[in-house]
């Protein structure tokens, strides 16, 4: 029986593919481990309850570190994609994580987590230049968006596994867990062929040859190595100067800078500080008909299940459904957070509002993880032309870790000097900007393959 299975999958010419994208989905499950560490135990240092003292200041940092570290990870990432192609980058990053698990083993004062919030963050954030180039590299494109999003789907179980255990292991254990996924994926990434337009960089035609068909056995091999060898042709020809002003071509710059306000858009929705304090917040909330240490749970198992219906729809849909239902839902569920901590403030009884801040919180994962987090992703990897690619995900991806710095940073300052209620409020209204912003300049690229998009926006 399983053999047949077995046998029945490697006839589908694509199943590959789906392989690179489970690959790449246990290694942003890594990722979502890192980002699930934050909720537990930044609990734990505010509530005094640590390995190791730290102030709240420099709880702040901690959790903020994370996001500085993205913007050289996007820069080294981008370089690196330029010169030794998307899959060996991704293979130095798991070699990265490994090390940060390591260090977080090892770990025993608040610098120390400086440290590996830092390296975790660059890592994760060349994951993201990396793996939308990888994946929109060789996939097909009637299939592009779903592997995508299955491969992100591993984002929100790797934070929902990291929120599961975090309230009932050390660090230490924590760190030791994380290494297993991290192995894993990077025994599987060393078994998967190069990019065919790596490969043909280089000039190994009868390896990129082979990287076609192993990704589609029914490709058309002659089709795409001509493609792809026009490509890498004008690419190599060009300097980082003929980049430069190739970028800031109308149809280049327009792409960038719309993809950089949707960056915005996606950091500052809720999702990050939400990821980062929302055991805190549970706490704020009053909530005890289930323990602050669980809300996370409920919160990011929605989160799950939002990513895995976007799997099945998300080359259905176009771009635009997804992120107006998603952030069109998390404003609702911003704007209900604001009035929980508004009736509470006026004294309000809190085990009438408990639903309310369970029903509002644990709806806003489903809403995330439907087209705030998957949409800008899924772009990175669909509107930028090989010669400029890794240099426009680069400042893209920069301003990403930048945006995300602010935002978790901004919300402990806000807290601090305004009502808890009118930051969720304040959170509702960038969250409707972005739905006006996604319906008017979301980029059609849905079913579409990476030549005709280009064509499409150069004619525009």
């Amino acid at each position: 029986m399983v053999n047949t299975l077995i046998a029945s999958w490697r006839s589908y010419p694509m199943w590959l593919q789906w392989v690179a994208s489970i690959a790449v989905m246990f290694k942003l499950f890594v990722c979502g481990l890192s980002l699930g560490w934050a909720s537990p135990y930044i609990a734990q240092f505010l509530s005094g309850d640590s390995p190791f003292p730290a102030t709240t200041e420099e709880v702040s940092w901690i959790s903020s570190m994370f996001q500085l570290g993205r913007i050289p990870g996007a820069i080294l990432a981008a370089i690196g994609v330029q010169y030794l192609g998307s899959k060996k980058v991704l293979i130095g990053n798991g070699l990265a994580l490994l090390i940060f698990w390591i260090l977080s083993i090892a770990a025993y004062s608040v610098p120390w987590l400086y440290v590996t919030r830092f390296i975790c963050g660059a890592s994760t954030e060349a994951v993201n230049i990396c793996y939308p180039i990888y994946l929109g590299d060789i996939s097909s494109p009637e299939i592009r968006g779903t592997v995508m999003v299955l491969a992100m789907n591993g984002l929100i179980i790797g934070s929902m596994v990291g929120l599961t255990i975090g309230p009932y292991v050390s660090m230490r254990v924590y760190a030791y867990v994380g290494l297993v996924p991290t192995v894993i994926f990077l025994a599987m990434m060393l078994l998967l062929p190069d990019s065919p337009y790596y490969l043909a960089s280089k000039k190994k035609f009868e390896e990129a040859e082979k990287s076609i068909l192993a990704y589609n056995r029914k490709a058309e091999v002659d089709k795409e190595v001509k493609s792809i060898n026009a490509f890498v042709a004008e690419t190599q020809s060009m300097k980082f100067r003929d980049r430069l002003r190739e970028l800031n071509l109308p149809c280049n710059r327009n792409a960038t800078m719309n993809l950089v306000w949707f960056t915005f858009f996606a950091q500052f929705t809720g999702a990050n500080p939400i990821s980062v304090y929302l055991e805190t917040i549970s706490t704020r909330a009053m909530l005890t008909v289930i323990s602050a240490s669980s809300m996370p749970l409920v919160t990011t198992g929605l989160g799950v299940l939002g990513g895995w219906l976007v799997t099945l729809f998300a080359d259905k849909w176009q771009r635009t459904v997804m992120w107006v239902i998603s952030n069109g839902g998390a404003g609702l569920c911003m704007t209900a957070m604001g009035l929980h901590f508004y009736l509470l403030n006026i004294g309000v009884d809190p085990n009438s509002l408990q639903w309310l801040f369970i029903l509002s919180m644990g709806i806003s994962g489903l809403f995330y993880s439907v087209g705030t987090t998957p949409v800008p992703h899924i772009l990175l990897g669909e509107l930028f032309g090989a010669r400029i690619r890794t240099l426009a995900v680069c400042i893209c991806c920069s301003f990403g870790g930048i945006f995300g710095f602010l935002s978790i940073y901004s919300y402990q300052y806000l807290i601090d000097i305004v009502d808890e209620a009118y930051v969720y409020w304040i959170v509702a209204v960038v969250a409707l900007l972005a739905v006006i912003y996604g319906v008017v300049m979301m980029p059609p690229t849905k079913g579409k393959s990476l030549t005709e998009i280009q064509t499409e926006l150069i004619r525009k």
